[in-house]
């Protein structure tokens, strides 16, 4: 499990994305550890240091100081830029809009950040928005981390796919492990006619429970080692009406894993520990196995995934998923 602990929302929330506080309850990250904790699991957290310039320092400390102290993992997360007045990241706050020199000390600074607050240097990183380039890769050797995960296969502004790293497998680039988000390929479809194909990743905010289990299903039967699962630290606030506590959510997440460890025997676990056990395989072997195709029929077998795309998806998602076809 892994999720991306970030705060970029402009104009300011009532609540932030790293604590996530509403009436007497966190919702964000400490949440998503008590869920993880409920089924045996630990996660890979990667946290953005730098909001420590947008939020507080004292929440950003806080909150990475909890997380190693509740025996997850804190990673680095590494967006060189913010967003002025606007809600989201662009491609210009990237990772690879950077020389190398300029990788390498800003990600010098969050390591040490990491290691003043927790005791204990990162291991692993992710780039915001999947832009990481070699580069990156380079630049994280150079600073002793020895576990990326920013491929998002198929993803048009992730560097290490130009030319491709690697799909789903985990690939060992110099000394360093590539352990990519997993992605499966998704064919929408209504009886016989598929209307849209899209690179999705194992997120319950972009996949339906029934999807997810599916894809799940898809990537085991496809002999990967390892998956990787997607979370932002708001993923268990609505952030669509207002910021509030998300109960579906919750409970969405917390049958999933249920389901993880039970239905599919699987361990909830970090990317340090689960990187220790896999067999990397060659970029050039990784590169061949192509994604495993999950198909749903929104008409027929697969109403549910109709029911919560009605739900949840909105124009700006539909312009995001479209342009990636």
């Amino acid at each position: 499990m892994t999720v991306d602990v970030e705060d970029f929302f402009e104009p300011r929330p009532p609540i932030d994305t790293y604590r996530g506080h509403n009436a007497g309850r966190d919702y964000a990250t400490p949440r998503i550890m008590d869920i993880l904790e409920r089924h045996g699991g630990r996660g890979t957290f990667f946290v953005d240091v730098q909001n420590r310039r947008t939020v507080s320092e004292d929440l950003v400390a806080g909150v990475t100081r909890e997380i190693a102290e509740r025996g997850h993992e804190v990673g680095l997360h590494t967006h060189p830029a913010f967003p002025e007045g606007k809600r989201g990241y662009g491609m210009a706050q990237t990772m690879k809009t950077l020389s190398l020199d300029e990788q390498r000390r800003f990600i010098s600074e969050g390591v040490a950040l990491i290691e003043a607050w927790t005791g204990r240097p990162p291991v692993s990183h992710r780039a915001g928005g999947y832009g990481a380039n070699y580069d990156t890769l380079a630049a994280l050797e150079q600073n002793g981390i020895g576990i990326d995960s920013s491929v998002f296969y198929g993803y048009p502004h992730c560097g290490l796919n130009d030319p491709p790293l690697t799909a789903n497998a985990v690939v060992r680039h110099g000394d360093l492990l590539e352990v990519p988000v997993t992605v499966t390929r998704c064919d929408l479809a209504l009886g016989p006619a598929r209307l849209l194909s899209l690179t999705k990743k194992l997120d319950p905010d972009w996949c339906s429970p029934g999807e997810l289990r599916r894809q799940i299903e898809a990537v085991l039967a496809s002999g990967q080692q390892i998956i990787v699962l997607f979370l932002h630290s708001y993923s268990l606030i609505d952030i669509e009406r207002g910021f509030r506590p998300d109960e579906r959510a919750c409970a969405v997440l917390d049958e999933l894993l249920a389901d993880c460890v039970g239905r599919f025997d699987g361990e909830i676990t970090t990317l340090e520990r689960a990187a220790r056990a896999v067999d990397p395989v060659s970029s050039k072997e990784a590169v061949g196995q192509s994604p495993p195709v999950v198909r749903s029929d929104l008409l027929f077998r697969n109403v549910e995934l109709t029911g919560w795309l009605m739900r949840k998806v909105r124009l700006r998602h539909l312009k995001i998923l479209v342009g990636q076809r």
